[in-house]
């Protein structure tokens, strides 16, 4: 159905920088937006491109806005129009009065509410997620009253999702160590494993904002770097996911990586109290070390930790991650096959990583030496799945 308001809106925000004057006949648009359409508006209209038309800080435009949509009329919005609000409200800048007023609105939702908003704040197209919003945007009184807040919801009954954290070279791409692929390859089986960790973890199959990629690798400026990567992870039929990155600080040693990993995993923690968490990378830094203190921390929220091997890690070495609850694969089909063990997959979505794995291993240039090993380890994992189904 068209919405007649959101044609003038959608004009006004494409000519406010022509004329100075739009921002105050675009605010008085949206104040004369009939009572019951407001939500279909917003959903209607670029709500980014919207806000940024309304910059009359002089005047305080913006922040009029801002009153109007999450104070005076926010009850008409559903969660999908809130969220589109408070994601654009901090790209750039975000003065102590939106700050207010994004917490103001986000505490007083609770239960199935509080957690579809959440969820949908952390599945942006960009890196303005709820962790950018909290943790960098917020003020510290401001944040820790929303932590508050998040922590007291964490014991609402319907959700028990499981988050995955995902690392990125040589876990989703061969990048650095791993001799067994070509440079660049995407790892057989990975998007396939995402996509069931993602749906066999959750009460509620494709809810977005479960999966979450961890990098130490720096956000740059305005999220430059967080944005390159997921447009570099962005053809490859993922789930929907965001993205937590690092510093300049964080690249110098293995240590400081791991300190990177360690915080993100920490925040991520923070925001989801009332989920499992696994954590899935590689051996070849010092993710091992990472998912090890993360499941020492808090067993029961970190499930596991998936360990690619791309270091010819020997049974010994296997044998002493496992203990600390790391469970070391050589293939995606032996990180499906852990998965099935620590309840986190079905047998079933075990055999479809397993499958792929097998399809992809067939599309690659791989030398003789590496698809007879690649063969073998395959083998060795389909085994495994085929032991847990007995």
């Amino acid at each position: 159905m068209e919405v007649p308001a959101a044609a003038r809106i959608t004009a006004l925000s494409d000519g406010w920088l022509t004329r100075p004057s739009t921002s105050a006949r675009l605010l008085d648009a949206l104040r004369a937006v009939p009572a019951g359409q407001l939500d279909a508006v917003l959903l209607t209209v670029d709500v980014d491109r919207m806000l940024a038309s309304l910059r009359g800080w002089r005047i305080g435009h913006r922040q009029k806005a801002v009153d109007l949509l999450l104070r005076e009329r926010v009850e008409e919005l559903s969660t999908q129009a809130i969220a589109e609000i408070v994601s654009a409200l901090h790209t750039g800048p975000t003065p102590r009065s939106s700050q207010e007023a994004v917490v103001e609105v986000m505490t007083t939702k609770v239960d199935t509410e509080f957690h579809d908003l959440k969820y949908r704040l952390n599945s942006t197209k960009d890196h303005h997620d709820l962790e950018h919003l909290v943790f960098e945007d917020l003020e510290e009184d401001l944040q820790e009253r929303l932590l508050e807040h998040i922590a007291d919801e964490a014991d609402y009954a319907g959700s028990s999702d499981l988050r995955v954290l995902c690392d990125i070279d040589d876990t989703v791409k061969c990048v650095i160590h791993d001799d067994r692929y070509p440079r660049g390859v995407v790892y057989p089986g990975v998007v396939t494993l995402l996509h069931a960790l993602d749906k066999g973890g959750a009460d509620e199959p494709d809810r977005p904002g479960d999966l979450t990629f961890v990098t130490a690798r720096p956000g740059g400026p305005r999220g430059l770097v967080e944005q390159y990567t997921r447009n570099k992870l962005g053809g490859l039929g993922l789930p929907q996911h965001s993205v937590m990155g690092g510093s300049f600080l964080n690249l110098h040693t293995k240590n400081a990586i791991a300190e990177r990993k360690l915080q993100n995993m920490d925040r991520d923690r923070l925001l989801f109290p009332e989920c499992r968490m696994v954590f899935i990378g590689d051996s070849g830094q010092a993710d091992g070390a990472v998912g090890a203190e993360m499941h020492q921390r808090d067993p029961r929220h970190i499930v596991g930790t998936l360990l690619h091997n791309v270091t010819d890690l020997d049974a010994a070495q296997r044998a002493e991650w496992a203990d600390r609850g790391v469970h070391v694969f050589d293939t995606y089909a032996g990180a499906a096959a852990h998965a099935v063990r620590l309840g986190l997959i079905r047998v079933d979505q075990a055999r479809e990583v397993a499958a792929a794995v097998r399809s992809g291993l067939e599309l690659l240039d791989l030398s003789g030496e590496q698809r007879e090993r690649l063969a073998r380890d395959l083998a060795a994992d389909e085994a495994a799945i085929e032991q847990l189904a007995s």
